[in-house]
């Protein structure tokens, strides 16, 4: 009795999905080992009708060397994607062609239907490709019908032989076999159209290159017409014939194994509008011969060498609007997105955007939102995004060139399955180099500005090293110095002249000691020692009824106070000895990662940035440091001086 599985474990645990025709695995190589046999037997049977005198030898090599295409693009494609059909019914397809010129043209016998195999593998691969099995069982079931009217009618051709009393009979079942062989042809055409509608954007990518090489059909179909045309006759469909039988199996191969070679997406607009414009000139010619009543190749020279060029020369002047028109029709995007980046032009150009804008109207136009914009470095071409990311190029990395040299790239995610389109890429190619620039600028400007702020440190470091040295070194020694003469002054009982010269000499030590510390007190005040608060005290004393002092700045760094102190030191003079200030308010606060410094006063205002002055001094101290300076200071109302100062550890 068979056990009984519960439907939770049906769900979570489906059955494995075979391959459609039956094909597995493991029978992979052995049937194309078999196809490969079957082909050979083939080139065997078509070698020896040639060596009988039946068949051109040039026939038999150009259908070998036919056929071994796609044996040799199915075999790759097979080995390539496992567990797929499409490699397989690509090597079919070209036992097909061999089984086909394989019979004798004189006497095909029971072999006078093996034309149909021309024509089966391909339809079969139409079913199939890109996932290797039909979509559902209708359309399996239009690979199973096709192969049983094959069958039947090679059935019938073999029996008409057997028996030729049977002819009429046979012919008549031969029609009832051949119209449904028809239609199921046709039907095999639809299926990779049905396909793409429902197919996510990986297999669209692959069913263009199926749809781009099977244009060679219809194609071949016009060629035909135009030789009938022009020659009288279909001797220019073999060129046709060649073709497609070189452009199906190869197309089917790029779009199994590199779908992403090409810009795909251009070859179809172009091929399209080529068949478009093609079409056009044979109903014209067609009206024309059927006015003549004879093909082109019975005109007269100048009749037909004039309505040549004519035709020529008016395909040539509607190529160019045809195809816009076919790229608007059949991809929409590209022409959405050049549209967006037009608009994003004029508005960089007016002023109301910035080039790097282009990646978020990239991402809207392309529909695509994680499609990130990068900038190439000058030294070594890496790429980065417009945050500064270092990226690595991948497949889905469309390169951006302007006047030749790489200036970027656009990546698109993970999500997409193409690169966007070289058009694309040179519309968005100003922007890009604008951003680039721009990043450039921005890199520069950083480096400039930690360059400074690593000097503005240095030096106040070495003020302070300096003001410790004077304070520590000169000073103490001048101090020392005045003491000793002032105790050999006293002990030494010297006349009054001596005497007196000692108390000038300790006079002017004196002088010098103060005028070190005043030094000193230039290079860096010493107050600063117990913080920045204790130093503005101390220079609110200056004025005390006229100063205000509020302060809210703990732990500052040393250059940040040092600064600090100059832009309140120096714009404080200011007030106090040339605006005659009556009210001076210094407030100086802490929020976050800055230190925010206001002197505002009451004077008579008038102060400003001059190229030589207190205040230009202190805006380059404080610009070096990272920080800004403004000074407001309308004539008669006053001066307000504002820094903020970087005060991150």
């Amino acid at each position: 009795m068979r056990a009984r599985i519960p439907r939770e474990w049906r769900e979570a645990y489906p059955p494995r999905q075979e391959p459609a025709y039956g094909v597995r695995m493991r029978g992979a190589s052995a049937a194309l080992a078999a196809i490969w046999g079957g082909t050979a037997l083939a080139t065997g049977v078509a070698v020896a009708y040639g060596i009988v005198g039946d068949k051109p030898w040039v026939e038999v090599a150009a259908a070998a060397l036919l056929c071994l295409l796609p044996l040799t693009l199915g075999t790759l494609v097979a080995r390539r994607t496992p567990g797929n059909a499409t490699g397989l019914l690509l090597a079919l397809a070209g036992l097909g062609q061999q089984l086909a010129f394989a019979p004798s043209d004189r006497s095909p016998g029971p072999f006078g239907g093996a034309w149909m195999l021309l024509y089966v593998p391909f339809a079969w691969l139409l079913l199939a490709v890109p996932e290797g099995h039909p979509e559902s069982r209708r359309w399996a079931g239009v690979g199973w019908w096709l192969g049983g009217t094959v069958v039947a009618g090679n059935l019938l051709v073999a029996f008409a032989w057997a028996v030729p009393g049977a002819a009429a009979t046979v012919d008549a079942a031969l029609w009832v076999v051949l119209l449904p062989f028809m239609g199921l042809l046709i039907a095999s055409v639809a299926a990779p159209i049905h396909r793409y509608r429902r197919a996510d954007e990986r297999d669209r990518l692959r069913l263009r290159w199926v749809f781009l090489t099977g244009s060679s059909l219809p194609l071949t179909l016009m060629l035909c017409w135009a030789s009938y045309l022009v020659l009288g006759g279909p001797d220019l469909v073999v060129l046709g014939l060649l073709v497609m039988y070189l452009a199906i199996p190869a197309g089917v191969t790029i779009a199994m194994l590199r779908p992403n070679i090409l810009d795909i997406d251009r070859a179809v607009v172009a091929t399209m509008t080529a068949g478009v414009l093609s079409l056009a000139v044979l109903g014209i010619l067609s009206v024309a011969c059927a006015v003549v009543g004879a093909a082109l190749i019975a005109w007269s020279p100048t009749a037909a060498i004039a309505t040549t060029v004519g035709l020529t020369l008016a395909a040539a002047l509607a190529y160019r609007g045809l195809r816009r028109l076919v790229d608007r029709a059949v991809y929409p995007e590209r022409g959405r997105t050049l549209a967006a980046l037009q608009q994003l032009a004029a508005r960089v150009e007016a002023g109301q955007d910035r080039p790097e804008s282009v990646e978020d109207v990239l991402r809207v136009a392309l529909r695509d939102p994680g499609l990130r914009v990068a900038v190439a470095g000058h030294a070594d071409g890496t790429l980065f995004t417009l945050d500064g990311t270092r990226i690595v190029p991948t497949a889905l990395t469309a390169p951006v060139r302007s006047r030749g040299e790489v200036v970027g790239a656009l990546v698109a995610s993970d999500a997409r399955v193409k690169r966007p389109g070289p058009d694309v890429a040179a519309a968005a190619a100003p922007f890009v180099e604008a951003a680039r620039a721009n990043a450039e600028l921005a890199s520069a400007r950083s480096e400039v500005e930690a360059s400074r702020e690593r000097l503005a440190r240095a030096g106040i470091e070495e003020r302070r090293r300096l003001e410790r040295d004077l304070h520590d070194g000169a000073q103490q020694r001048l101090v020392a110095l005045g003491m000793r003469l002032r105790v050999l002054q006293r002990g030494a009982g010297a006349d009054a002249a001596t005497a007196d010269a000692i108390d000038e000499a300790v006079a002017e030590l004196g002088t010098a000691v103060a005028e070190l510390r005043r030094l000193a007190h230039g290079v860096r005040p010493s107050a600063l020692d117990d913080g920045l608060g204790a130093a503005l005290a101390m220079l609110v004393r200056l004025a005390p009824d006229t100063i205000e002092l509020e302060i809210h700045a703990p732990d500052v760094p040393d250059a940040t106070s040092t600064t600090a102190y100059f832009v309140v030191s120096e714009a404080v003079t200011n007030a106090l000895k040339h605006a005659e200030a009556t009210r001076v308010r210094v407030a100086v606060h802490r929020a976050e990662e800055d230190l925010h410094v206001v002197v505002a006063d009451d004077g008579r205002g008038g102060a400003g940035l001059r190229p030589t002055g207190g205040l230009t001094g202190i805006s380059d101290r404080v610009a070096a440091l990272g920080g800004t300076l403004t000074v407001t200071s309308p004539a008669g109302a006053g001066t307000r001086v504002e820094a903020r100062l970087p005060c991150g550890s």
